[in-house]
């Protein structure tokens, strides 16, 4: 059974060592260092400083950060700041390690703030607090579900990430977790732009790494190169536009970063199956 917890006031994290949500609204700026478990805090609103490991990290609203075990942390945050905390046992992180990972149930998470190009843990984050906000009763029920839901996501996207990393002959924690966040960064700048021309140039130039290991890192940490991954966030949002706009398939185009109506086409076509019209016609 998953714990959950409400607080207004400065937290005690003395006890987090078993599997709980904590939901936060702090009622004055708080300041408390603690050593953590392995912990997701996701910020609902305003902005929460972190200082771990030789770094401070500022985490914004519908941003996310992993927290390893045992790590020394500061969190400070103002007054009327909203998160959410998943707390993690070793126990359950190491259960499923050990089953995503082939029996290897050791596992270090790379502390690198998560924004919304990671939809899937965002959602049932975004689901945790709809519950809590309007259907207590359901959360209740569900809330264990969504808990190991997310745990997994979160285990299985750091094996992955981890394993990659382990071919591209990368060893030490500490170079992971820089070049984790470039490749973090420029998915957000991908996210950000992709209504503009992007280039590879561009994106280098704005990461700061050069434009041949930017490539290839992206490629091996997320399985496809930067311009294929501003690809499928521009058919995305064309497949969002035709299900919830009439705007006509030229104006999608253009507000989705295609040079033209029929390159967009072709291209919705080759990813769905379906051209624009069709796909609009089938909703």
């Amino acid at each position: 059974m998953i714990e959950f917890e409400e607080i207004t006031s400065i937290p005690s994290f003395s006890n987090q060592l078993k599997n709980k949500i904590l939901y936060s609204n702090h009622s004055e700026d708080i300041s408390v260092s603690y050593k953590s478990t392995y912990t997701i805090k996701y910020v609902i609103d305003g902005l929460k400083h972190y200082n771990l490991d030789r770094q401070d990290i500022e985490v914004s609203k519908s941003q996310y950060l992993i927290l390893n075990h045992d790590s020394l942390i500061t969190t400070e945050a103002k007054k009327g700041t909203k998160g959410l905390s998943l707390f993690l046992s070793t126990k359950l992180i190491n259960e499923i390690s050990h089953f995503y990972s082939n029996g290897n149930s050791s596992i270090k998470f790379l502390e690198v703030i998560q924004t919304s190009s990671d939809q899937k843990v965002k959602k049932l984050l975004d689901k945790i607090i709809y519950l809590y906000k309007n259907n207590k009763i359901a959360l209740k029920q569900k809330k264990d579900d969504l808990f190991i839901a997310i745990s997994e996501l979160v285990v299985q996207e750091q094996i992955a990430i981890d394993n990659n990393f382990t071919r591209l002959k990368i060893v030490k924690h500490d170079t992971k977790r820089e070049l984790y966040n470039s490749i973090t960064k420029a998915k957000e700048y991908l996210n950000d732009n992709f209504k503009e021309k992007i280039s590879l140039d561009q994106i280098s130039r704005d990461i700061g790494i050069s434009k041949y290991y930017l490539h290839r890192l992206f490629r091996e940490i997320n399985g496809n190169t930067p311009l294929e991954y501003l690809k499928s966030i521009r058919l995305e949002e064309a497949k969002n536009k035709l299900q919830y706009s009439k705007d006509p398939i030229f104006e999608i185009a253009f507000k989705c970063g295609f040079d033209s109506t029929s390159y967009f086409s072709n291209m919705f076509k080759k990813h769905t199956g379906f051209s624009p019209t069709q796909f609009r016609k089938t909703l």
